[in-house]
């Protein structure tokens, strides 16, 4: 579930990530495991690949979204759909979803001569407001089991318009006060706030949510896991370290389109450099394969990372390795030989890439080999 963002002080270094705890007591409750997802862009297809479901949560009542969780989440909308996740749209996270589905966001509710509603009746939404018409024949309605409804209100905003989703229910006055997105997985907006648990109608979308988050996940356990990447490098003994941060400013692999660039890595095992030296006069041939090896392993958790699995990896378009050497050492390719028959078995199908083994006097933490690769991705599953 995604958080707010606050910055009273207004600077950068205090921005703190806020969501009510209500909204993860609600997903809890209903039988869910509630993860706080922070504006990493880069990271949304690992997210996607751990999260069954997405909720987008509200905002502060009448104020536009800041521009930085507004972006993120239009990404994670996108991203999602995509893979077929279940989304659920709060106040806010209502708008923000039926905008990207085509509908449009509006800054002001229905004006005089129409039924009156009020839709900001209190401070705090804690007790109902308001009633809510609801389409027969929509997943609400079935669980509602009927087609009328009292609910809280706290909005300043509205979703009008159409677009890829079904409305499914209203205010009197016709405020849009429920959608179901017209996408492949379930995707449900709520205008109210029905983690505050007033009827069991709130505690019911939470249980729709989550059995239907629960049933995508069951369904993504595929045959092919057992053909995995990962399952290769088990397979081989191995496992992938945890992606380590970069020791200085810049990020440990960056993606444009396709194509994702992993930054040098040494061998690192349990963050521990695995040794230090030079190739022809402290270490030995098979030590240097070996180095190269966990480079290589380092530099697919980054990788994955990115990609979110190892899986969405189609092929590769360089491997560059520097090897730590006394000066009259010459079997450099041998050293990174490591590295590259450990791709060719961990890819079998797109394993293929260019080289450059290069010679240096020496290597970032006294490494005797730094690894750095570049690797084409799935646009689609992305």
């Amino acid at each position: 579930m995604t958080p707010d963002i606050e910055n009273p002080a207004g600077i950068a270094s205090e921005k703190t990530y806020a969501v009510r705890a209500n909204y993860a007591e609600a997903i809890s409750e209903a039988g869910g495991i509630p993860l706080i997802l922070p504006y990493e862009t880069q990271t949304i297809a690992a997210a996607l690949d751990l999260a069954d479901g997405v909720v987008i949560t509200g905002t502060i009542p009448g104020a536009d979204g800041e521009a930085e969780r507004r972006s993120f989440e239009l990404r994670l909308v996108e991203h999602a759909v995509k893979a077929e996740k279940p989304i659920l749209g709060i106040c806010h996270g209502m708008q923000l979803i039926g905008e990207w589905l085509g509908g449009t966001f509006s800054r002001s509710l229905p004006g005089p001569g129409t039924e009156a509603v009020e839709h900001m009746p209190t401070a705090v939404p804690d007790r109902l407001a308001h009633g809510i018409s609801v389409e027969p024949g929509s997943a609400l309605a079935g669980i509602l089991g009927g087609t009328e409804a009292t609910v809280n209100s706290l909005h300043r905003h509205a979703l009008t318009g159409v677009g890829r989703f079904r409305v499914v229910a209203r205010a009197r006055d016709g405020v849009i006060e429920a959608f179901e997105g017209e996408t492949p997985g379930l995707c449900l907006g709520i205008q109210w706030h029905p983690e505050y648990h007033l009827p069991d109608f709130d505690r019911a979308i939470f249980r729709l949510f989550v059995s239907r988050s629960a049933a995508r996940a069951a369904t993504s356990d595929t045959p092919e896991a057992a053909c995995s990447a990962r399952a290769r490098l088990a397979a081989l003994g191995l496992a992938l370290p945890e992606a380590s941060a970069p020791p200085g400013s810049f990020v440990g692999a960056i993606r444009s389109g396709e194509i994702v660039t992993v930054s040098g890595q040494v061998p690192l095992r349990d963050e521990v450099i695995l040794r230090t030296g030079h190739l022809g006069r402290d270490v030995s041939l098979e030590e240097g394969r070996e180095c190269a090896r966990w480079a290589l392993l380092n530099a697919l958790a980054q990788l994955e990372r990115i990609a979110g699995k190892l899986d969405r990896v189609r092929g590769f378009v360089r491997l560059a390795g520097y090897v730590a050497a006394a000066p009259d050492f010459t079997q450099h390719g041998a050293v990174i030989d490591g590295a590259s028959q450990l791709l060719r078995e961990m890819f079998p199908h797109c394993w293929p890439h260019a080289r450059i083994a290069v010679g240096v006097g020496s290597l970032p933490r006294g490494a005797p080999v730094e690894i750095e690769l570049t690797a084409l991705v799935s646009e689609a599953e992305a």
